[in-house]
């Protein structure tokens, strides 16, 4: 069975403003349709360059998933990407374990190390200690989610048998979806993650990043691999599926699977995180959504 994780309008970069009831209606026709998981970004404060401009109204992820967690009953709630450095990892860990005990073992604890130096300045986080911080706030929420008082000795943070409760249904903790394709993302990957998420990418790129997978896996003695969720920009555009230049993932329903089915074949992918694109407004994301789960999912699990 091949799943599809969806990301609901929570921040802008649709084409069309974030809202309370577009969040609401893209979540419950998504565990309707059969979506697996509900994902969120994340952004704290952005500045007014190009690349931020999707993110300049963005819900928060963990306060909304809690909203979400009381409106639906069976889809996965997760985030992709918590950005890790913004956030005090004790208490991170603390809210995911609470919403893990409130959505009755849902939670999906997707991060990434982030890529906007503004919003990490004015946050009070530097920049460039975003990586080893990540790896150490992972290893902190290992500590506060395994049974008993938490003990952690790091470069930024030490404590020793601190009661921190409650901890998480899922045992021995919620899943980790490590975010990012660079050396340092996936090292962090084979260390932490069950599931790695890519970007869009070429088949030949990922497979190369596949394999620097597998070796930094290796390399730790760890006999298994992250499973891969690919991240996919979905959109049924009329002038796309004409055109010699047509994206991965534009076009046609039939095009649409037809690229979803090449990464299965030639990667081995099973998963895959939809992100629909350009939507004019509320009522297009709905259509698309349903037309994603009716006319694309049954063509690639053929």
């Amino acid at each position: 069975m091949i799943l599809y994780s969806f990301r609901p309008p929570s921040a802008d970069y649709l084409g069309f403003s974030a809202t309370v009831e577009g969040i609401s209606a893209a979540a419950a026709l998504a565990e309707e349709l059969g979506f697996d998981a509900i994902v969120l970004n994340d952004h704290i404060l952005v500045d007014s360059s190009p690349r931020a401009a999707p993110w300049t109204n963005t819900f928060d992820p963990l306060v909304t998933l809690g909203y979400l967690a009381a409106r639906t009953r069976r889809i996965r709630l997760g985030t992709s990407v918590l950005i890790m450095p913004y956030r005090n990892p004790m208490a991170t860990a603390k809210m995911l374990a609470t919403l893990d005990q409130l959505s009755g073992g849902r939670v999906i604890a997707g991060v990434g190390v982030g890529w906007a130096e503004a919003e990490f300045a004015a946050l009070g986080v530097p920049f460039h200690e975003r990586g080893v911080r990540t790896s150490e706030y992972l290893a902190i929420w290992q500590a506060c989610w395994a049974e008993g008082p938490a003990t952690f000795h790091g470069r930024f943070f030490s404590f020793d048998a601190m009661h921190i409760r409650p901890k998480p249904v899922q045992k021995p903790h919620p899943p980790i979806w490590i975010g990012g394709s660079s050396d340092g993302a996936l090292r962090r990957a084979a260390r932490f993650a069950q599931v790695w998420q890519p970007m869009q990418t070429t088949p030949e790129a990922l497979r190369e990043r596949q394999a620097f997978l597998r070796v930094a896996c290796a390399e730790l003695g760890r006999p298994d691999v992250p499973t891969i969720r690919m991240s996919v920009r979905v959109a049924f555009p009329s002038a796309a599926a004409g055109s010699a230049e047509r994206p991965p993932g534009q076009g046609t329903p039939a095009q649409v699977a037809e690229d979803l089915r090449r990464y299965r074949g030639e990667c081995g992918v099973e998963a895959f995180q939809i992100n629909f694109t350009g939507c004019a407004d509320l009522a297009q994301l709905l259509d698309w959504m349903k037309r994603f789960m009716g006319d694309v999912a049954p063509r690639v699990e053929r």
